[in-house]
């Protein structure tokens, strides 16, 4: 029994390391006067905040960077993305932007649910987080 269950989590850490070789995010936040994007891939992170997206800034990614971000996203379970719950609803009012996290692993896209700007769940918080601090040095390049 306990081979199975040694074999069972090895396996499972195989697969989240393959899983991850193809591996692109995006994280939107909109609201009726604000939009930012930011879509990261593993050399460079294109950040946007122009609807139209005639103007993008580019921000070069480190290794050490992008093997965080994908420490991050091997945290989080992509299947249950779509089911997280946002711990607050101040974009149903107006209160914060609408966002949104997508991950895209192997031809797969794993996409949240709609949450505040600035207040994600839980379970994604960290990753958002890093994203955003990633996204303040776009003003350095």
């Amino acid at each position: 029994m306990l081979i199975l269950f040694v074999t069972l989590i090895v396996g499972q850490t195989v697969i989240s390391q393959e899983k991850l070789t193809d591996l692109k995010l995006e994280y939107q936040a909109i609201s009726r006067g604000s939009f930012e994007k930011m879509t990261l891939t593993k050399d460079v992170m294109f950040y946007s905040d122009d609807r139209g997206k005639k103007t993008t800034a580019t921000v070069n990614l480190s290794e050490k960077q992008w093997d965080k971000v994908n420490r991050l996203v091997n945290q989080i379970k992509l299947k249950e993305l779509p089911y997280l719950k946002a711990p607050s609803d101040k974009r149903k009012y107006d209160g914060a932007a609408h966002a949104k996290l997508k991950v895209f692993v192997n031809d797969k896209e794993y996409e949240s649910s709609s949450f505040d700007h600035g207040n994600p769940p839980i379970e994604i918080k960290s990753l958002v987080e890093y994203i955003m601090t990633m996204s303040k040095s776009k003003d350095g390049n």
